[in-house]
């Protein structure tokens, strides 16, 4: 009964989609699947919002079915790589690793047959500079690093959320947007209208 749906978080489209319980005139030959949503007037979606009306219809499928659970699979699928930095920094920590596990048995055989240390005596020694080898502030000036330069991003009205994005944002020569702007803002802004008389024409950048 005069159904509409907000599909503006699967399909993009800022205004609300009239539904209909006509069948679709879909050729035997053309795939089912490459049919846009936003042209499927017949079917709701999961996570989409009933903008006005009522209706009642089947349900075909449920979780990662769906649609929205088929676009959070392939979203939850996705490999996540590491920056160059990180893996720098997994470099240097397996290289550190090695040296100090070496220096951690020199200093046990030294502490045991030249210092002529006990057993606990030398373990103890040679725990007690594996310790102290171990670079703990590492971590914290690679974080102040990240923030600085997060920090830097911010003052150019560049917010980023993850820090190692940094590194990946500096290195970006072109970036791919939606010409429509609704996958984003969710609105659609009036350009022009013509009257009997007249043709008004909007600056779209102005907020007044």
């Amino acid at each position: 009964n005069n159904l509409a749906c907000q599909e503006a978080a699967l399909t993009g489209e800022a205004v609300p989609i009239d539904k209909v319980t006509n069948k679709m005139n879909i050729p035997l030959t053309e795939n089912v699947e490459l049919i846009p949503l936003c042209d499927r007037h017949n079917m709701g979606f999961s996570a989409t919002l009933v903008a006005q009306g009522s209706g009642s219809g089947i349900v075909v499928a449920t979780g990662d079915d769906t649609q929205i659970g088929v676009i959070n699979k392939l979203v939850s699928e996705v490999e996540k790589k590491k920056t160059n930095v990180l893996k720098q920094i997994d470099q240097v920590s397996r290289l550190l690793a090695l040296i100090i596990g070496i220096a951690t048995l020199i200093t046990f055989f030294i502490a045991k047959y030249v210092a002529n240390q006990d057993w606990f005596g030398a373990i103890s020694t040679a725990l007690i500079c594996c310790v102290a080898m171990i670079p703990e502030g590492l971590e914290a000036i690679v974080t102040l690093i990240y923030a600085w330069a997060t920090n830097n991003m911010a003052k150019k009205n560049a917010i980023i959320r993850a820090l190692p994005a940094v590194e990946t944002l500096g290195s970006v020569t072109v970036i791919c947007s939606d010409k429509t702007g609704t996958l984003t803002q969710n609105a659609m802004s009036l350009a022009a209208f013509i009257t009997s008389n007249a043709h008004y024409k909007f600056d779209m950048n102005t907020t007044e």
